[in-house]
């Protein structure tokens, strides 16, 4: 689980306290990497660079940015700091991209030069950035192609969009990883979102107008083992639509089981009693969790 803990001026570092907190609670149960994400902005108020720095180290994992231009206004400042204090923590990246368009292309441009300047291939996720998709099919061939390069990881909450996104296939195809989450449950923003991920890989594969058997048990492996992949690089990306690595003799045992006669039609019922085994341990039967 990779879960983003808020920090900013007002909250301080509570968020994050309470996200280690279950982090330490459930360390039986599921590996939790923690973003310090600043989602008020990085600039705009004093003191928050210091709180996110304070964050990493007290285990903070992985080091979080958002809408370099749009929020901040100073794109050149705010990767700035967010790679500064990835490489000094020596910690992954994670940018939430929301900015329109051809602003968003910017954004994600100056990101690419600081992987390949800083040699940062394959520590760094662009999660949203649903208008990288929504350009021509001339610029997003373009992006794909230097994230494919870069090794830079992509994010979706499976959001309802009119507009185009990022072609689940081609992005499997090209070699880029892609994983599968929620972007809060019943927060701020939204009344919708339950943590339940098998309910989110049935919205992936709607939202993307998917009905072939073979699309949406893509889906599935996009929400298991690609994910799975963003925060291990040693796990095997997806190669492609009909790849389903992690269920071979000798992969690791972190297993969803559930009724249903396809992985298409476990996703469609959605059934509630399931099993969980994490790292070849049964971690929750059903409802109740061990």
């Amino acid at each position: 689980v990779r879960s983003f803990a808020q920090i900013d001026v007002d909250a301080g570092l509570e968020k994050f306290e309470a996200v280690l907190a279950a982090r330490e609670k459930y360390a039986h149960a599921a590996e939790v990497q923690i973003m310090a994400f600043p989602q008020a902005g990085l600039l705009i108020e004093p003191g928050t660079i210091d709180l996110l720095e304070e964050s990493l180290k007290l285990g903070a994992t992985v080091m979080g940015g958002i809408d370099p231009c749009q929020l901040d206004r100073d794109p050149v400042k705010h990767l700035d700091v967010v790679f500064d204090l990835a490489q000094k923590y020596d910690v992954d990246i994670d940018i939430h991209l929301h900015e329109p368009g051809q602003l968003a292309v910017f954004s994600a441009e100056l990101v690419c030069e600081r992987v390949r300047a800083l040699g940062m291939q394959g520590r760094v996720t662009l999660s949203h950035a649903y208008e990288l998709g929504a350009v021509s099919e001339a610029v997003t061939a373009a992006m794909m192609e230097q994230m494919a390069e870069l090794d830079i990881s992509w994010t979706t909450i499976a959001p309802a969009r009119t507009a185009p996104q990022f072609n689940l296939a081609a992005m499997s195809a090209a070699g880029i990883r892609v994983g599968l989450g929620q972007d809060g449950q019943r927060d701020y923003w939204s009344p919708y979102g339950n943590a339940d991920l098998l309910d989110r890989t049935w919205q992936l594969a709607f939202t993307h107008q998917l009905r072939r058997d073979e699309d949406i048990a893509h889906c599935a492996a996009i929400a298991t083992i690609g994910g799975a992949s963003i925060m291990d690089r040693n796990v095997p990306r997806l190669t492609g639509v009909a790849d389903r690595p992690g269920l071979e003799v000798g992969d690791r045992a972190d297993l969803l089981l559930c009724p249903g006669e396809t992985v298409t039609s476990a996703i469609m019922d959605r059934e509630a009693d399931r099993t969980v085994v994490h790292d070849g341990r049964v971690v929750a039967d059903g409802l109740h969790v061990s």
